[in-house]
Order: C-alpha cells, then sequence, then structure tokens
C-alpha cells in the first residue's frame, strides 16, 4: 500500500501472466468491487479500458501519477 501516488495499481505486471490489483490503501474496501470489474475486463479483452489505464504500473515509470487528493475525504 506505499506507491508514489495514493492510487491502487490495476493491470499487468512485468512478470508474463501475473495482474496486480493492489494498492488500496484504507479506502480499498469500497472501491475493490469496481477495481474487479475493472481487472476481470482487461484479463477478458487483453487490454485496458479508459477507466482502468491510468491506473496501470507503467504511471510509475512515466511519471503520469494520478492526483486523487480531492477525490478522498480520508489520507492514505
Amino acid at each position: 500500500d506505499v506507491v508514489p501516488d495514493p492510487s491502487p495499481i490495476i493491470g499487468p505486471s512485468p512478470l508474463p501472466g501475473l495482474f496486480l490489483n493492489c494498492g488500496w490503501g484504507t479506502g480499498g474496501f469500497k472501491a475493490i468491487p469496481a477495481g474487479g470489474t475493472l481487472l476481470a475486463q482487461l484479463l477478458a479483452s487483453g487490454k485496458h479500458n479508459d477507466i482502468s489505464r491510468p491506473f496501470d504500473l507503467d504511471r510509475f515509470a512515466t511519471g503520469r501519477l494520478i492526483d486523487e487528493a480531492a477525490g478522498s475525504g480520508i489520507a492514505h
């Protein structure tokens, strides 16, 4: 649950066949049903959709961090 931005990771890992859905922090229990749906869609289609794409692991390498400061009333 320690990432450079307060957002989860949803998507493939560098290891073939290993997919991630983690880093949800303290608010994850409310959002994980949507996260599970996004991961299931990714697994079924083999590609991100517009909602899941920003949560890909490569955002850390490319500097496309997610700023959700206004979206949550809790600190992560």
